[in-house]
């Protein structure tokens, strides 16, 4: 096999990563904003919120040494990597902003919009794959204003999701790890795969500070008790790191942009789902709530965070690994399933989601706040 960048350097990066997030992790238990319970929380005592600040630093310091010390190791410029960290950056901190003062959400989104056009502009879809010999050629402008929802989407359905300890953070982790998977295994095939070995790196480097984060977050032994939450900065920073990663591989010919859909099925399943039935209901969807199908969960079903977040990772590995597969069978027998296996996926988490709301608003509310 063919290693875009050497498995050991990768490893390394994955486990510095992590132990330098774990370090700084420490340091924001120590100061920072706090997130002071409130009615639509899920926390019940005042917890730090600046963790998705030390997953960006860590992130950084590793990417630096990486290209500083192993810069020749890695193929292409680096360009595209920079940008896409760069990107989540930006957003990141806009949500680190938003941490502190909280932002009208009219501002938070105008902000988002405006940046997600500008790195639309350098990645739009310009074609789309429905199947063998299903191709659509998309007009540039819908191709920008397509690229820039979708990334609109991805991170506010990080931060939409990120209610419970470990949650988000863990999904976050596996559709990074399994975005890595995708680059390993294709881009060594592919004409132009050597373009995304920075991308590559940041997705390693960011996965592996989110794994030194996440006991902070969901800590063995007290899953109840967050000690830090990766709050706007860190939901934002992931959200626009997995969005924007998913039209670098499209626009290298790497992976396909359905292959977001796949890494989050069960994320956006449940705030698309959500937000419709908010709209039907004529309420407004800028607003927080707690109708979420994993918040009614731990109101109605069970309290447990760990519980809750193990049943989320399984259902996000599966859909990841199924469209994983469904990009290995595409490259392996020229068949181009990835469009219709994941229509029949989503439609799956969507009935199951459905079933399981309406059995969960039967139930009473359990007597302890989740």
């Amino acid at each position: 096999m063919t290693w875009l960048i050497p498995p050991g350097l990768l490893l390394g990066a994955l486990v510095t990563s992590a132990l330098i997030s774990a370090a700084f992790s420490l340091l924001v238990l120590k100061g920072g904003p706090i997130d002071i319970p409130r009615e639509r929380g899920a926390h019940l005592s005042p917890t730090p919120t600046s963790g998705g600040l030390a997953i960006m630093a860590a992130s950084a310091l590793v990417i630096g040494l990486v290209i500083w010390f192993y810069g020749p190791v890695i193929p292409g410029n680096w360009r595209d990597g920079l940008i896409l960290f760069g990107f989540a950056c930006l957003m990141g901190i806009s949500g680190a902003v938003d941490d502190v003062i909280d932002l009208p959400a009219k501002w938070r989104l105008g902000f988002q919009v405006v940046l997600c056009l500008i790195f639309a502009w350098h990645y739009p879809v310009t074609e789309i794959d429905f199947g063998p010999a299903l191709e659509l050629d998309v007009w540039l402008p819908f191709g920008l204003l397509g690229s820039a929802a979708w990334l609109i989407l991805t991170i506010n359905t990080i931060n939409f999701m990120d209610g419970a300890n470990g949650l988000a953070v863990g999904s976050q982790t596996i559709a990074l790890l399994v975005m890595a998977g995708l680059i390993v295994l294709m881009a060594p095939l592919n004409l132009y795969g050597a373009y995304v070995g920075g991308v590559l790196l940041v997705c390693v480097c960011v996965a592996g500070a989110h794994i030194g984060f996440a006991p902070f977050n969901l800590p063995p032994g007290q899953p109840q008790q967050a000690r830090a939450f990766q709050g706007d900065a860190g939901s934002m920073f992931s959200g626009a790191l997995i969005g924007g990663s998913i039209l670098m591989v499209k626009a290298y010919g790497i992976g396909s942009v359905w292959f977001g859909g796949y890494l989050l099925a069960p994320l956006l399943v449940d705030v698309v789902l959500t937000l419709i039935v908010r709209t039907r209901k004529k309420q407004n969807i800028l607003k927080p709530h707690k109708e979420h199908l994993y918040q009614i969960w731990l109101q109605r079903r069970d309290g447990s965070h760990l519980k809750l977040a193990i049943i989320v990772w399984s259902l996000c590995l599966f859909s990841s690994l199924v469209g994983l597969g469904a990009r290995m069978i595409d490259r392996l027998y020229q068949t181009d399933l990835r469009f219709l296996v994941l229509v029949v996926l989503i439609s799956a988490y969507s009935y199951g989601w459905v079933r399981l709301r309406g059995s969960l608003l039967k139930r009473p509310l359990l007597s302890a706040k989740p």
